[in-house]
């Protein structure tokens, strides 16, 4: 059993920190965008870039300025009301700086999942946009749970992949248990220079392959999975953290500890520690979630700004665990949110201990927060869906 799992909890809004974390405030970095989904800081200058779902990246230069840096827009299936395709995650190479390289998620306009490589033009002051090496491509049966959050592993520097179960309601397909697809899992794989992949030997599904079934996708690494969203990586150790978007009844946060090679996390025979859909399960053989709390909000009334009371919320935003040097009271806590009511959370997973931390943050309007991110120097950031994004900082009085 892995340190985290021995302190599993079920979710508690009552349960305080023994001091109150109340030295935090939010200011604003950039506003006036388009639905924004994310925003990626680039290594060495930590410059700040802001994903838009409707395909557009932009560089932010300060707050009244920005410049556009990528237009996908042509290449992407986006609706007029917001569903869940479009331009969804971008992520640098760990060496950027010298070789250019950048990746991007996105539901092409014949709504298949497209991984994607672009590079710098060689006067490196522009995209090459004939650059694009297509990595991951196939076809989504629906317009929701596409996932597709991709980051780099600090530790292994391998490149890693979600992806929901494909949508409709409840996993018709049985997607998310079956090896032999992308949906419901997140990859791993190792980015080669050609545009191309390596599948790292230690992946999971390596030997089973090879001496069981030929037509097993090696490139997952975890599975059972509904839709994870976003996911990270705690940067002092490669541990990552899921934020898994639940059916009905539960939202959850999945772990696992850095060289623990992937699982099966149950979905969809299990939603969070429950059988789904009904008791009388086989529980045996998954990885619980670490957190889980109700899914007992309106997702249509989030979309209207209609506030809900009493309500945890409906579509958990995964973050980060904070290793900034900037705010001691938040070191080692995993901040996360719920898009459906905007509440942001700390939780301290190593001593059975949550906070809610909004009001301080963004005060009592209601937010729709799409993403969390985090910079080179570790500070963390809120992507407010609606068009702002908001970077957390110390309040002194």
């Amino acid at each position: 059993m892995n340190k985290i799992l021995k302190y599993y909890f079920l979710f508690s809004i009552s349960i305080l920190f023994t001091q109150e974390i109340n030295d935090i405030k939010s200011v604003i970095i950039a506003e006036n965008l388009n639905r924004p989904v994310f925003a990626v800081f680039e290594p060495a200058t930590n410059k700040m870039y802001a994903v838009e779902q409707t395909g557009k990246i932009y560089l932010i230069n300060n707050l009244q300025n920005k410049s556009l840096f990528l237009d996908l827009s042509k290449k992407i299936s986006v609706s007029v009301t917001p569903d869940e395709r479009g331009l969804l995650g971008m992520v640098f190479d760990p060496n950027f700086q010298s070789n250019g390289f950048f990746y991007v998620s996105y539901i092409d306009t014949e709504n298949y999942s497209v991984v994607s490589r672009f590079r710098l033009s060689e006067n490196k002051d522009e995209v090459d946009i004939e650059s694009e090496k297509k990595l991951i491509y196939f076809e989504q049966p629906f317009n929701n749970h596409n996932g597709s959050h991709l980051d780099f592993n600090p530790i292994d520097n391998y490149l890693y992949i979600s992806f929901g179960d494909g949508g409709a309601s409840g996993d018709p397909y049985g997607n998310a248990q079956n090896l032999h697809n992308f949906f419901g899992s997140i990859l791993r794989i190792d980015p080669q220079d050609d545009g191309s992949y390596l599948i790292p030997n230690d992946n999971p599904l390596v030997l089973h392959k090879k001496n069981n079934d030929s037509d097993i996708k090696s490139e997952i690494w975890a599975y059972g999975l509904r839709n994870v969203w976003r996911f990270s990586f705690d940067n002092n150790n490669g541990d990552i953290y899921m934020g898994d978007v639940g059916q009905y009844l539960w939202e959850e946060i999945n772990y696992l500890e850095f060289g623990e090679n992937g699982g099966n996390f149950g979905w969809n025979i299990m939603e969070g520690n429950h059988c789904y859909p009904e008791p009388g399960c086989d529980k045996e053989g998954f990885i619980n979630p670490i957190f889980e709390y109700p899914s007992d909000a309106n997702y249509p009334f989030s979309l209207m700004g209609i506030k809900q009371e009493n309500v945890s919320g409906c579509s958990v935003t995964g973050g980060y665990i904070y290793r900034g040097d900037q705010i001691k009271s938040l070191y080692g806590l995993y901040i996360f949110s719920d898009f459906c009511t905007g509440k942001i959370w700390a939780l301290d997973p190593l001593k059975n201990i949550v906070q809610e931390i909004t009001e301080p943050l963004l005060g009592s309007e209601q937010h729709m927060i799409s993403s969390f991110s985090q910079d080179i120097n570790n500070e963390i950031y809120i992507v407010e869906f609606s068009g702002k994004i908001y970077k957390i900082e110390p309040h002194h009085e």
